[in-house]
């Protein structure tokens, strides 16, 4: 399967938006003198768990609405009722694109899990520089909604 332009260029938004978060993690470790070799490894690992993540998430989703079929567009009418406007039951395909999309979650939170659970483990990393980052593509994703809609109402 061929990663589409999009995936390429959100994945490539998150991956700087996460390592700018990284960089100032462990500038923090470094003001508060907790910094050594743990930090760095546990921030790599978390940083690649979290870009990792993301990236799982949108090629899922790619997969899925590439395998859709194209619904042809609705034409507007000026009156709607509200019985036209009912609920219409999920497609076979629809369906499928849900399931395949709850199996690739379940997959991924497991990888997380297994990545944190070597994070707090092994003595190589430091757990909590290993932890954070997988927190960070939520602030990259909340920062970067404020400002699309700053830029939108201006």
């Amino acid at each position: 399967m061929k990663v589409q332009p999009a995936v390429q260029a959100e994945t490539k938004k998150m991956a700087l938006g996460v390592g700018v978060l990284t960089v100032l993690m462990i500038a923090v470790f470094l003001v508060i003198r907790q910094f050594d070799y743990t930090v760095l490894l546990g921030a790599a690992l978390g940083f690649a768990a979290a870009v990792g993540n993301f990236f799982l998430m949108a090629l899922t989703v790619q997969k899925v609405t590439g395998d859709m079929p194209v619904l042809p567009k609705r034409e507007e009418e000026a009156e709607e009722t509200a019985d036209e406007e009912k609920e219409q039951p999920l497609s076979d395909e629809a369906k499928q694109a849900g399931k395949q999309m709850q199996l690739s979650f379940l997959l991924r939170m497991l990888m997380l899990g297994g990545v944190a659970a070597l994070a707090v483990t092994a003595p190589i990393f430091h757990p909590w520089a290993s932890l954070l980052p997988m927190l960070f593509p939520r602030i990259v994703i909340a920062l970067r909604s404020l400002t699309e809609n700053k830029q939108k109402e201006a």
